[in-house]
């Protein structure tokens, strides 16, 4: 991966081995220095981790894969200051990776103390019409609060980008959804990944890229901190047979910190607000769902006014 694009085209002189020294000065101590830079950041309005009482990490609820997740970082989970990518493992996955995006989204926000930042999911208003809008009262079906999300519709995956630069430099947002479909979505490259991901380091603000139709095993390179693969699972079965809770099939692809082929079962338990890893077993076949089916996910309808069948 190409680290060194860069925002700017302005040219840039070599920078001195020791920066901090000034000739004729005594070198600035670091604690000097970072006061410094805490007050450059305070005045460009940027929000620093000592500015945000909540932690700087998410985690899903499964200590195996939160405390797997840790890599090179002190804390368990995934970082909120940064880009994550999320992609469907096949057309009939769509609405379990929507899914997963919005839970993820939505454990980002659980630590936060009295703030009620809302999720933006930034959408191409073709692509909505053919697969769908989020729906309230599924939304409210996974423990989520319709009102705490904010749908736009973008005329292309171009406007989409924009779109989502400008949100995750809000600090008005808790995070970021960007959908995007196809292979290869025009715009998005490594370059406007790496501005959202500067974007996400600077306000705090967790972006996710959800991607359907895309090809993960050979994906366009993003500077994603994470990249995961999502599908539909069968559920278990409640007591007298009621429906279980919606499962999903993640697979972990590329984790900046080197880890990779992390895979689990796991089920979302609306009434604790985390995921749970699905126990070993086989699903009632009653209640099996028929091959390429999803799971019980009414987060995204497809029958509203204006849309048409995929």
């Amino acid at each position: 991966m190409n680290n060194n694009d860069s925002d700017s085209g302005r040219a840039f002189g070599p920078l001195p081995a020791n920066p901090s020294s000034v000739p004729g000065l005594p070198p600035a101590k670091p604690s000097v220095l970072r006061a410094r830079l805490a007050k450059i950041l305070a005045a460009s309005g940027t929000r620093t981790a000592a500015d945000d009482d909540a932690p700087s990490y998410f985690t899903l609820g499964v200590e195996r894969i939160d405390a797997a997740l840790r890599g090179n970082a002190g804390a368990d989970g995934l970082p909120r200051a940064a880009l994550h990518e999320l992609h469907a493992a096949s057309r009939d996955d769509r609405t379990s990776a929507a899914a997963m995006a919005l839970l993820l989204a939505h454990r980002s926000r659980l630590p936060d103390k009295g703030e009620e930042r809302p999720i933006l999911w930034i959408s191409e208003s073709g692509e909505t019409r053919r697969q769908g809008r989020l729906y309230p009262p599924g939304l409210a079906e996974l423990g989520l609060d319709p009102s705490a999300m904010v749908h736009v519709d973008a005329p292309d995956s171009i406007a989409v980008l924009r779109a989502a630069a400008d949100g995750m430099r809000s600090l008005a947002m808790a995070a970021v959804i960007v959908e995007l479909a196809g292979k290869k979505p025009r715009g998005l490259d490594l370059t406007a990944t790496r501005r959202l991901s500067l974007s996400a380091q600077k306000s705090g603000v967790l972006g996710l890229i959800l991607r359907s139709g895309s090809d993960a095993e050979n994906p366009l390179p993003t500077s994603a901190f994470s990249r995961w693969q999502v599908a539909a699972a069968p559920s278990l079965a409640l007591e007298a047979n009621a429906p279980g809770h919606s499962a999903f099939d993640i697979n972990l692809l590329r984790h900046r910190s080197g880890l990779y082929g992390l895979s689990a079962r796991l089920e979302w338990n609306r009434d604790d607000q985390l995921f749970r890893e699905q126990q070993s077993g086989q699903p009632d076949k009653r209640r099996a769902p028929h091959a390429g089916a999803g799971p019980a996910l009414a987060a995204v309808r497809a029958d509203h006014q204006g849309t048409r069948a995929a």
